[in-house]
Parts: C-alpha cells; structure tokens; sequence
C-alpha cells in the first residue's frame, strides 16, 4: 500500500515505528505518526504548520507529555497499525487524490490525522486552531512556490490538466472573463461552421478583445483577427 507514499511520508512513518518501540506501544497509532512527521523538519507538512504561525516545537512536547511509556517488553521491529493510524493512512491517500497528487506525503498524512478528529495530535492541532480547510490551501500554496526538488511538485507525472485543484476550477468558474472567451470561441467556431471547440477557436476569442494582453502582443507582429481567421479557414478548407 506504501508504493506511492514519497521517501519523506515512509521516512515518517519509519520514525514513527521508533517511536512506538521507544515507547514501547504495541500498536503503532496517530500520535506516533504525528512524532514522526515532526521530527523531519523541512518536510512539506512541517513547513506548512510553520507558515500557520503554529508552534511545531510546543506540539511535540505536549504530545510526549500526554503519551504514556508502556511497560510491556517488546521484541518485534515493526508494530502493527492501530484501527486509528489505518483510518488515518486511508485518509491521507483519499486527500492526495482530492489534491490531484499521485503520492502520498508528510502533507497528506497530516491532512489524514486532522481530518480523523479524535486522535492525541488532531486534538493538539485543533487547539491552536487548524482548519483542515486552511491547511489544505497552505499546502498547495506552498507546493507552488517550492523550488526544492525534495518536495515533489503539485504536477509531477500528471498531464498539465491532471492536478488542477477543484477550487482552481470554482475560480475560473466565477470569472466573467472565463465565460465571456468561451461564448466568444464557441461564437467563433460556429461562424466558420465548425462543430467543436478547438485551440484556433480560444485563440479566436482572445484576438477578439482589442485590448487584450494577447492581441497587442500578436499585433507587434503583424499577427491580426483578421488574418488568423483567414488562416484558419483555408485549412479548413484543405
């Protein structure tokens, strides 16, 4: 299951594996997960916490004050996953693909322990007001401006179309601009009898706004509405 976890999210939940044998749990459960994820400190889920202004050090130490050591003794290496760090890990998977990412990382794991509510570290990250909804766009905030290779990018493997985040599109949505240029290539496209909407018929629409960025770019080189809609109807003419 751990295939499309990035080396940073295994890295954590190694950590957080010492950390149940340290404390000699025999579970390994969400509290430990959180240690893990917070002792890599230039991991993306670490890195957003901080832009939050929350106190990454003060959450650790009140999660090791609040975990108490077990007295069992304990000789395996690797301890099973408690129902709640399953819970957390499905999540953490579900918010990679509600993010468009095809890994899991430290971020995703974190967005999994807040949105699972009832465990130690979700409580610590409620108390000093994390939103999941806040961290989610902090999150994507930070992938976009990241120029760290570690960290991998929003888009890495996807097509360019892939990754777009669905608040991304409620954006675009909402702009009278987005839906002015789409009335105006679909106009476009069915004055030149054309029954789908291709790139010609976007380009179309841009060069149709005298003002536009794009139009007086092209104008600089003598590239006008009028000879791109010729162009474009003696090659549909071919």
């Amino acid at each position: 299951m751990h295939e499309r976890f990035s080396d940073r999210a295994r890295r954590a939940l190694a950590l957080a594996n010492l950390e149940a044998i340290r404390l000699h749990h025999e579970n390994l459960a969400p509290v430990h997960v959180m240690l893990g994820i917070l002792s890599i400190g230039d991991c993306v889920g670490v890195l957003s916490l901080r832009n939050m202004d929350v106190d990454v050090d003060s959450i650790r130490e009140e999660l090791n004050k609040r975990v108490e050591p077990g007295h069992k003794e304990l000789h395996q290496t690797k301890m099973a996953q408690s129902a709640e760090t399953r819970q957390i890990i499905a999540f953490a998977i579900e918010e990679a693909r509600k993010l468009g990412h095809k890994y899991v990382g430290t971020e995703h794991l974190l967005l999994g322990t807040l949105r699972e509510g009832k465990n130690v570290a979700a409580l610590a990250l409620t108390a000093r007001n994390v939103k999941i909804e806040a961290l989610r766009e902090e999150i994507l905030t930070l992938l976009r401006s990241s120029t760290d290779e570690n960290h991998t990018p929003t888009a890495a493997g996807h097509d360019s179309h892939e990754w777009i985040h669905q608040q991304e599109l409620a954006k675009a949505f909402r702009s009278p601009k987005f839906w002015h240029r789409l009335i105006l290539a679909v106009d476009s496209a069915n004055r030149l009898g054309h029954g789908e909407i291709k790139d010609e018929h976007l380009l179309l629409a841009l060069l149709r706004e005298p003002d536009g960025f794009v139009t007086q770019m092209l104008a600089e080189k003598g590239v006008t509405l009028d000879w791109v809609r010729d162009r474009i109807t003696r090659a549909s003419a071919i």
